[in-house]
C-alpha cells in the first residue's frame, strides 16, 4: 500500500511538472530557444547590407528579406509610405472587442488577424500577460481615441494620426508612455523599449533574441517593421536591441523601438507568415495595414 501511495504521488508530480512547463511555454514574451550558445556579432556589414533593394508587395507597400548563413541570420523588413490616402490602419483589439472589467480578452494569432480583416501586412505588438487564449495586454492600446489599455511608463509606444486632407497617416515614436500620451493620436500601441531616438541609438544588453520592431522617417510618413527570426538558431541566431537600431537607422529612420520579441515574433504578409518556421503563438494585440482602391 506505501508503494502504491509513492508510486501515485510521484506520477502526480511528473505529471505537475509537464503541466507546468507546457503552460510556461504559452507565456508571453518568451523564447522556445535556449540563448545561452548564440554567437556574437561584431562586424556590422555581417546584419547591414551595403544597400536595401525593396521589392514591391502592393502600392507604397515594399519588403525587403535578409539573409547571411555565415553568421547564420534571418530578418524581414517592410517599408510602408504612410502618405498613400487608399492606406487603412486596422487592429486588434478594437473598440468593439469585448474586454472583462479586469482587462483581459480572447487573443489572436497575428496570421488569424491578418487572414480575417484582409490586411497587406501583419505584426505583433505588446507584451502581455495571459496563457492560453485569454490575454491582457501590457502597456498603451488605444483604437480610435478609445483607451482599451493603460499606459506603462517604463515603455515606449508607437502613435497614428490621421494626415490632413485624409492623406494616409503620420506616426511618432513616444520614448515613455504617459497618461496623456493618447492625445492627439488616432492609434497609439505600446511596445518595450525604445531603441533609436532622434538618430541616436540607445545602449541596451547585448541579447540575442528573436526581435519584432517599428521605426519611422523624420516626417513620421515612412514606417519600417523588422522581424528577426531566432527560434531556429541553427537557421537564424536572433539580433540584440541595438543591432535593430542599426538597421533601422540604416533603413532610414530617425527613432525605433522594439515590440514583444522571442516566440511572439510574427510578420504576415497578404495574409501568409514570412517566418522559415511556424508561429502559432496566440498574440494579446497586432495591427497592420490593407489598401482601399476607393481610399479610408
Amino acid at each position: 500500500m506505501i508503494f502504491r501511495r509513492r508510486t501515485f504521488t510521484f506520477s502526480f508530480f511528473f505529471q505537475s511538472l509537464l503541466v507546468a512547463l507546457f503552460l510556461g511555454a504559452l507565456t508571453a514574451c518568451t523564447s522556445t530557444k535556449d540563448l545561452a550558445n548564440a554567437p556574437q556579432i561584431t562586424d556590422d556589414s555581417d546584419f547591414i547590407p551595403g544597400e536595401f533593394t525593396w521589392q514591391p508587395v502592393t502600392q507604397g507597400i515594399d519588403r525587403f528579406d535578409f539573409e547571411n548563413v555565415s553568421v547564420p541570420l534571418v530578418y524581414h523588413a517592410v517599408r510602408i509610405d504612410l502618405s498613400n490616402k487608399n492606406l487603412e490602419l486596422i487592429c486588434y483589439p478594437d473598440e468593439h472587442t469585448k474586454i472583462s472589467s479586469s482587462g483581459t480578452f480572447a487573443g489572436l494569432t497575428t496570421q488569424d488577424f491578418a487572414q480575417r480583416n484582409n490586411c497587406t501586412v501583419a505584426i505583433n505588438a505588446s507584451p502581455f500577460d495571459g496563457r492560453f487564449r485569454n490575454k491582457k495586454i501590457i502597456g498603451v492600446h488605444s483604437v480610435n481615441r478609445t483607451q482599451l489599455a493603460t499606459p506603462n511608463n517604463r515603455y515606449a509606444a508607437i502613435a497614428f494620426s490621421n494626415a490632413p486632407d485624409s492623406n494616409g497617416y503620420i506616426a511618432r515614436i513616444i520614448k515613455n508612455q504617459t497618461a496623456d500620451c493618447t492625445e492627439n493620436f488616432d492609434f497609439v500601441f505600446g511596445g518595450f523599449f525604445a531603441v533609436l531616438i532622434d538618430g541616436e541609438l540607445l545602449p541596451y544588453n547585448e541579447i540575442y533574441n528573436s526581435r519584432t520592431g517599428a521605426g519611422i522617417s523624420q516626417d513620421g510618413k515612412t514606417l519600417y517593421l523588422l522581424v528577426v527570426e531566432g527560434e531556429e538558431p541553427a537557421r537564424s541566431t536572433g539580433l540584440t536591441y541595438p543591432q535593430c537600431g542599426k538597421i533601422f537607422a540604416a533603413m532610414g529612420c530617425t527613432n525605433a523601438l522594439e515590440f514583444d520579441g522571442g516566440g511572439s515574433s510574427q510578420l504576415c504578409i497578404n495574409g501568409t507568415s514570412v517566418l522559415n518556421y511556424k508561429n502559432s503563438r496566440i498574440q494579446a494585440n497586432s495591427f497592420g495595414f490593407k489598401t482601399n482602391p476607393e481610399g479610408k
